[in-house]
């Protein structure tokens, strides 16, 4: 594994077992005073995690050991406050500048002060430790664990036994379902075995789906059998199940996993047979039931139903067209269920607060249903009763037994999950309801928790993000937006799973979400250590925090909202997050983060408002993610010698301090403004050998060709030969190379550039280098010109996925776009702007895209459209199509966009899915003009003219 697996509960710990250890280091052998309580602390800690690992693998804990495991965490965050303290103060005397006789003196003494401190501290948590392990064995907390031992009544045996006539919604997925049964080859007794998958968020409706299936298909087979799969199965009692179920004789001995198996493999071999495995968690056990089904091909079929996209992707031996992906219940659906269950309603009242509770149920059936249980069960029906439910849907889920089935649902998912990955999904709860959440944004913060613990030398950021990965194809987490290479950017967290997520967080004191800032202080009462704010901005209301609060006990800081203040930034002493990236407020006041300069554990600053930093920055030596949206005065001097700085993104216009070569460690830089920055620093960027992702501007003037942009180009063709991903260049108005681009130095280079956006003309034509990227699968280029050869080139890219060329001149001549497997491969998303986009598709080409983005002239567009997209029928994928038409459009009594629409919509006629393409046009009345150094001055004006 590359990754300690901790749950919320054992990473403090693990963190502070690590410091009592480096404190009996070498470093640290002159303060004997505390070595033998250090060892002390460090051995019974170890013990104390042992018992935490166990308690997090249980799924309920009775309350006293709750409350005991919680107390445990609160000293663990103790202790650690005091290393980090003790260490901080030592390693700040020994830094100490001056070496003069008074200052070694003054070392000293403040050295002893530290020492007696310190080993104060650690007598009175040695003597708490002592407390809560006498407290664990007095009354054998680690021994009886477990919460109730009653057993929830599984919620999918009411779909296996619902009426087909009640069931909403099933329709459409039974049919598709069906399709892929029987898909391919007119008899279906002669396929070979077929495996669907449907796969989806607890909840969604796949057994009742699965079930609706298994009767529709079922009637022509020799065998037919539904069984489900417990969340832990046992494989003898699960595989006997089976043998019950279809009827073999069963032995009086037992047998084990392997004769079970060759029982009922050898009962299959010559039968045509219909299997349901419903509910699989693991795709380990999914290959030890795939193995006593033969293929006989006889047409057997059988369906799987899973909540974890990997384990139906395992289903269906990863043929992807297999993979069915349930979906939520639309809005009609959505409220034929919830009234078929509560009964017609009256009145616009009734209709929008019922709209409102079907909103918080997100078309989950289950969901649906519970809620109109719920509903139902009232006595008298009310609005008053039903905003109530509404307002307090949230609590009702934890309370309420009407929505037990939910709950079970919900806890299922939630325990199924790897202790890692529990942390990480608990951390989401600092988001409000319906956020937005970015991937990038995320994953840094995963990483500055400490939530990701590299063992192999490998990136923890990419850990993270298949951390991420895994919690989207678990349902955990839905995407929001998705590129067009299939790779979640950014998700949202269902209400429902949010409201675990929160009581969860509760239970372990994990994290506090605030919404009144006059609750704020009953919240800190219980010296929380991760606290999110979430505050509105409403009418004549300004919402301030208490400026006295202590806060020196918060690790991390979350403000979502409009509020006015905040405590002083110096009270949060021990804070490694600080996330004020979505605070906003009605003033123009700036915020002061000089003080920063004290937190010496801070990993993360995210500021979305103008903010001043001090001129010192070099104690954050922790300093992981700094990002400045807006930053009043300069980049502190000292930036350059943070040694763990990953992520700098400061706005543009600013110039970094001379020496940024020292910043090896730097992974992200946005943005190296070209209009302000030296000739060293041009120079410096080269030995940047970390960098990931490099974002490049020009808001001063643009240096003249010559010393300048020669180091330009030079430093980048050195990143590019390192680990650079990503290039930016951003509203850069710059001349190109001396040299021509066959000759540019990137050429010579490794190539491991997968994203490259020039937003300005900065090459003639589209570089010969580029083909040399093979792993380049986003490109975004402004050219003046574009001619046969440069399509050909570019169509040999294999992973090119997304391609956006800006041609500044007409083209001269049709551009054709060659089919056959080898030109574009897997370019899905296709962009070209140009004055007249004159392309001829071969049979073949681009057989992957599915959008298409055409940016023109629109003069005398009537004449040549049918002419522009010549062979467009052969873009067989084709789903959308986007056209931005400049000049020549609505100006005066000139056509409309319906017009220009009714002219493309004509043009696409020849297309075999003509009917099911979505076409929008937008009209703009927008002149390009290159810049003049593009041309020599006859052209320039020939240029100009055309235009």
């Amino acid at each position: 594994m590359a990754a300690v697996l901790e749950s919320a509960s054992t990473a403090v710990l693990n963190s502070v077992i690590e410091k009592l250890g480096n404190l009996m280091g070498e470093q640290y052998e002159q303060h004997k005073v505390v070595q033998r309580d250090v060892a002390f602390l460090k051995d019974e800690l170890g013990s104390i995690n042992a018992v935490l690992k166990k308690l997090a693998t249980m799924e309920d804990l009775d309350p006293q050991t709750m409350e005991w495991r919680n107390q445990v965490i609160g000293m663990a965050f103790d202790i650690e406050d005091c290393i980090d303290d003790f260490m901080h103060r030592v390693g700040a005397d020994a830094s100490a500048g001056d070496s003069g006789f008074i200052a070694r003196i003054h070392q000293y003494v403040n050295e002893l002060r530290v020492r007696y401190h310190f080993a104060n501290q650690i007598q009175q948590l040695k003597s708490r430790v002592i407390e809560v392990s006498e407290r664990r064995k007095r009354y054998k907390l680690d021994e009886g664990a477990s919460g109730s031992n009653l057993v929830a009544v599984d919620p999918r045996m009411t779909a296996l036994y619902a009426e087909a006539g009640n069931l909403v919604g099933v329709d459409g997925p039974v049919e598709e379902i069906v399709g892929l049964l029987e898909k391919e080859g007119d008899d279906a007794s002669l396929q070979g075995l077929r495996v669907v998958a449907i796969v989806g968020f607890g909840g969604l409706g796949k057994t009742t789906v699965a079930n609706e299936v298994y009767h529709k298909v079922g009637g022509q087979f020799d065998c037919e059998v539904f069984v489900s799969v417990s969340q832990k199965p046992n494989l003898l009692q699960l595989l006997s199940r089976i043998i019950y179920k279809i009827g073999i004789p069963q032995l009086d001995h037992i047998m084990n996993v392997e004769d079970l198996i060759g029982r009922i493999r050898g009962y299959l071999k010559d039968k045509r047979y219909l299997f349901v495995i419903d509910d699989i968690w693991d795709a380990s056990v999914w290959e030890i039931l795939r193995c006593a089904l033969p293929n006989s091909h006889n047409g057997s079929k059988v369906i799987t139903t899973t909540r974890i996209e990997t384990v139906a992707k395992a289903c269906c031996t990863h043929q992807l067209e297999f993979v069915y992906k349930m979906k939520p219940l639309d809005d009609d659906n959505s409220a034929k269920l919830l009234f078929s269950r509560v009964g017609h309603v009256c009145g616009q009242p009734f209709k929008e607060i019922s709209n409102e509770i079907l909103q918080k149920c997100g078309g989950l059936p289950l969901a649906i249903i519970s809620i109109a249980s719920l509903l139902a069960s009232q006595p008298v029906r009310s609005i008053e009763q039903w905003k109530f439910v509404c307002s307090s849907l949230s609590s009702n889920l934890r309370t309420n037994p009407t929505l037990e089935g939910m709950r079970h649902v919900l806890k299922l998912s939630y325990n199924n999950l790897p202790l890692h990955l529990k942390t990480c999904l608990l951390y989401i709860g600092i988001y409000p309801e319906d956020h937005s959440i970015e991937k990038e944004d995320l994953v840094k913060l995963w990483v500055a928790e400490g939530f990701i613990t590299n063992l192999r030398d490998e990136d923890v950021e990419e850990i993270a993000g298949s951390y991420f990965n895994e919690l989207v194809n678990r349902s955990m987490i839905q995407p929001s937006y998705m590129d067009y290479n299939g790779e979640v950017l950014r998700c949202k967290v269902h209400d429902m799973i949010l409201d675990l997520i929160r009581l969860k967080s509760e239970e372990e004191n994990f994290l506090r979400v605030v919404d009144n800032a006059g609750h704020m202080a009953i919240s800190l009462q219980s010296k929380v250590r991760r606290l999110s704010v979430h505050l509105t901005f409403g009418e004549n209301q300004n919402e301030v925090i208490e400026k006295s609060l202590n806060m020196s006990h918060i690790r991390s800081f979350a403000l979502f909202g409009n509020i006015c203040s905040i405590p002083p930034i110096s009270n949060f002493k021990y804070i490694r997050v600080l996330n004020l990236k979505n605070w906003r407020t009605d003033g123009n006041d700036n915020i002061d983060l000089t003080p920063i300069c004290k937190l010496f554990q801070l990993r993360y600053l995210s500021v979305n408002r103008k903010a001043r930093l001090p001129a010192q920055i070099r104690n954050l030596p922790c300093l992981e993610t700094l990002e400045l949206k807006n930053l009043d005065g300069d980049i502190p001097s000292d930036i350059v010698h943070l040694p763990c700085l990953l992520h700098l993104l400061v706005p543009p216009g600013k110039r970094l301090p001379d020496g940024i070569c020292a910043m090896r460690s730097l992974t992200t830089l946005c943005y190296f403004d070209v209009g302000f920055n030296s000739v060293d620093n041009f120079k410096g960027l080269g030995n940047l050998v970390s960098i990931r992702d490099l974002w490049i501007t020009c808001t001063g003037s643009a240096p003249e060709q010559g010393i300048i942009m020669d180091a330009l180009w030079s430093s980048i063709s050195k990143l590019i030969s390192c680990k650079l991903r990503v290039l930016t260049f951003d509203g850069v108005a710059l001349p190109p190379p001396l040299v021509e681009p066959d000759c540019f130095p990137i050429s010579q280079t490794e190539r491991h550039l997968e994203i490259i956006v020039v937003s300005s003309t900065m090459f003639l034509h589209v570089p010969r280098w580029i083909g040399q990227h093979h792993k380049l699968s986003k490109f975004s280029l402004t050219v003046n010109f574009l001619m046969q050869d440069d399509v050909d080139l570019l169509g040999q890219l294999p992973n090119l996925y997304y391609l956006e060329l800006n041609i500044r001149k007409s083209l001269k001549e049709k551009i054709i776009v060659h089919g056959g497997t080898v030109a574009f491969p897997v370019l899905k998303y296709f962009i070209l702007s140009c004055f007249k986009p004159w392309l001829i598709f071969e049979t073949g080409a681009m057989p992957n895209v599915q959008k298409l983005e055409l940016k023109h002239d629109g003069r005398k567009l009537e004449s040549y459209a049918p002419l522009l997209l010549e062979g467009i029928a052969h873009l067989v994928n084709l789903k959308e199509v986007h056209v931005v038409i400049t000049n020549g459009f609505n100006i005066g009594t000139g056509p409309t966009a319906a017009d220009a629409e009714a002219i493309y919509r004509n043009a696409f006629k020849m297309h075999p899915h003509h009917q099911s393409i979505q076409i929008k046009v937008d009209l703009f009345c927008l002149v390009l003009k290159p810049p003049a150094y593009l041309y020599d001055s006859d052209e320039g004006e020939a240029a100009e003219k055309s235009q």
